[in-house]
């Protein structure tokens, strides 16, 4: 009996101790299986900027600053980056631009964006000619020695003499005009040429001498890419508005003479006149005159430059003078702008030879 006692409590032992065996390599069995980091946190996002443009005035590379990107999430901390980086200089043409967000467990986003620089502007044509009457020469308010009452032909005498005194090229508007130019197409060499006679009539109908004679030898000896005409005034001084055929058959004349040669016309419109003014001859036959021109610059398929409305159709003190005809240095200024932004419109090209769309890219990496 005590035999038997003591074998069965060796079993039992024995059966015990497998049973804590099989418990605990359950609890390891499990521990093992188990991930106790958990879900990964959420990285970074990051978005860029929208796209750049700048531009180079002289082709070389310009440095563009740009805002830096926008980033959320992640593990703190986020450092961020962008190559190029802000400030770099960028040659002419497209580059991309790449930021990258990245956070303390190495948990990346990137994005991307382009910058686009613009070489310089330029124009088609370079090569301009200024066709017209005294106020194309640059008289600057000569001064009057008679009355517009005594008519035309006293004012004409009037006119050339005091013409000599009166022409004053730094203050003609083709000599500003080129400058404005020049400023602006620094790889280029623009030139106006300045052809303006003062007392000069668009046909010989109205005054000796005349445009349509006197323009196929200036074409002929200038060879212009583009003629700025702007000629009526002395033709509209002498006959009132029954000159205004003659003025809009004559201009129509020259139009042909220069496009004859390929040469693209530029019209301007005639400048107000000031009522009651010694030189202002003929100020209410002004508006129908420029109406016919702008309706020939229509027929025609010319441009259009609208003098008279960039003088706002007033012969005020500030843009014409005292002559009540011919303009002041500030009008000269307005005239010389006005060709000048008709030219950037009708004749500058794209410098820019690339896209500006947006290059948005995002990734995240892990």
């Amino acid at each position: 009996m005590v035999v038997t006692d003591v074998a069965a409590g060796r079993r039992d032992r024995a059966a015990s101790g497998l049973h804590a065996l099989v418990i605990v390599s359950t609890l390891l069995a499990g521990a093992c299986g188990r991930d106790d980091t958990g879900p990964s946190p959420v990285g970074p996002a990051i978005a860029c900027p929208a796209a750049q443009a700048a531009q180079s005035p002289d082709g070389h590379a310009v440095a563009v600053s740009y805002p830096a990107p926008t980033v959320s999430g992640g593990t703190a901390p986020v450092t961020t980056t962008c190559t190029p980086p802000s400030g770099t200089p960028f040659s002419v043409g497209m580059t991309t631009v790449t930021c990258t967000a990245r956070d303390a467990r190495q948990q990346s986003a990137s994005c991307s964006f382009g910058v686009a620089v613009a070489g310089p502007p330029k124009i088609s044509a370079s090569k301009f000619v200024a066709f017209g009457d005294s106020i194309t020469a640059g008289e600057l308010d000569p001064a009057c020695t008679i009355t517009s009452a005594r008519g035309f032909e006293a004012w004409l005498l009037d006119h050339e003499q005091a013409v000599t005194f009166a022409i004053d090229l730094t203050a003609a508007y083709p000599t500003k005009l080129q400058a404005l130019l020049t400023a602006r197409y620094t790889t280029q060499m623009p030139s106006v040429t300045n052809r303006g006679v003062g007392g000069e009539c668009v046909t010989s109908a109205s005054c000796v001498p005349d445009g349509i004679s006197r323009l196929p030898a200036v074409l002929g000896a200038d060879a212009p890419q583009v003629l700025l005409l702007m000629e009526g005034i002395n033709d509209i001084n002498n006959g009132g508005a029954g000159a205004i055929p003659r003025v809009v058959s004559g201009l129509q004349t020259m139009i042909g003479q220069a496009r004859s040669r390929g040469v693209q016309v530029l019209l301007g419109t005639l400048l107000p006149e000031r009522v009651g003014a010694c030189r202002g001859f003929a100020p209410a036959a002004v508006p129908p005159a420029n109406d016919a021109i702008r309706a020939l610059a229509a027929s025609q398929n010319v441009d259009l430059v609208d003098l008279y409305a960039a003088f706002n159709g007033e012969a005020s003190t500030t843009l014409i003078g005292f002559d009540g005809l011919h303009p002041t240095a500030a009008g000269y200024d307005t005239i010389a702008q006005t060709f000048f932004d008709s030219i950037r419109k009708k004749l500058e090209v794209s410098a820019m030879g690339v896209g500006l769309g947006k290059i948005d890219r995002t990734r995240r990496t892990r």
